[in-house]
């Protein structure tokens, strides 16, 4: 094919081959009003990315030349649509329900070019978000505040919502139409904030070591260091959790022990048993293996 064309993956206008087409052409009675729509099945000669090209025109598609000439042009249209400059995110399985929801439609609507549309929808991730971290109070500008205030952004980080706020703002009660370059930064904004929130943390869980500051994931460090060979055996959680017990602080180390200890005295833990406590330090037995996790 002699013109170029996006190619979705490469990220970039590539060159094409043509795979198949299909020519329709059509008018009034008088042929004084004609047009034409021609389907392409296309595929990237560098990554084998397949596309579909729609190329439509008629007798009202009329420019001019410098010199007032006639000139007749048409219409071309890639799909699927795609985003020219910005990345959508991969992981969306990892984000809450809700959220991920607004975000899909946010992007459809951002790829078919409506703008406005794409605007109100950052926006609402951002109410979305408020709504996931439980901060229900006020308005929007002072729960962006309050994510902020309650650590879960840093300050450029809240600034930065804000603008978002002032742009959805602007097309949602003024109807002004953003400018494309001013969404593809707000959208990179928005991927950047979704992704320290709930992708970073699930995508390193299981495979590099991260601070662990809740008892559920404490146990299942625990369960998933207990192996056949120590069956019978006693030890102290120290020498259980070895290397593993730098990932939790003193103080949560002694409460989760304790809580540990009652789960064991009251039969919710069954794969340890208390065997001593010898100058504050108890000694567990290895009753039988844990049932295997896949967090860690």
């Amino acid at each position: 094919m002699e013109e170029k064309y996006f190619c979705r993956n490469c990220k970039g206008v590539r060159n094409h081959k043509e795979l198949f087409q299909k020519k329709t052409r059509g008018g009034d009675d008088f042929n004084y009003f004609m047009w034409i729509k021609n389907y392409f099945v296309i595929e990237c000669l560098g990554c084998e990315n397949i596309s579909f090209l729609e190329v439509s025109g008629d007798t009202e598609m009329v420019d001019y030349d410098e010199e007032g000439n006639r000139e007749y042009y048409f219409e071309k249209n890639i799909f699927p649509f795609y985003l020219e400059k910005s990345n959508e995110l991969e992981h969306l399985f990892y984000l809450p329900d809700k959220i991920k929801g607004i975000y899909t439609e946010t992007i459809l609507a951002f790829k078919s070019n409506s703008y406005i549309l794409t605007a109100g929808g950052l926006r609402a991730i951002i109410e979305a978000l408020c709504n996931h971290l439980k901060i229900k109070k006020g308005n929007l500008e002072e729960r962006i505040d309050l994510l902020h205030n309650k650590g879960h952004l840093t300050l450029s980080e809240s600034k930065r919502l804000h603008s978002i706020r002032f742009l959805g703002n602007d097309a949602l009660h003024e109807i002004e139409k953003p400018k494309k370059e001013h969404l593809f930064i707000l959208l990179d904004i928005i991927n950047h904030l979704l992704t320290n929130l709930f992708i970073n943390d699930k995508k390193v869980k299981g495979t590099i070591e991260t601070v662990i500051d809740k008892y559920e994931d404490f146990l299942k460090l625990t369960q998933n260091k207990v192996n056949k060979e120590m069956l019978g055996n006693q030890f102290s959680l120290n020498q259980i959790l070895g290397k593993s017990k730098r990932l939790i602080k003193k103080n949560n180390f002694e409460e989760f022990e304790k809580k540990l200890i009652a789960d064991i005295q009251n039969a919710e833990i069954d794969f340890f048993s208390i065997s001593e406590t010898k100058d504050n330090i108890t000694i567990y037995t290895v009753e039988k293996e844990p049932e295997m996790t896949l967090n860690w």
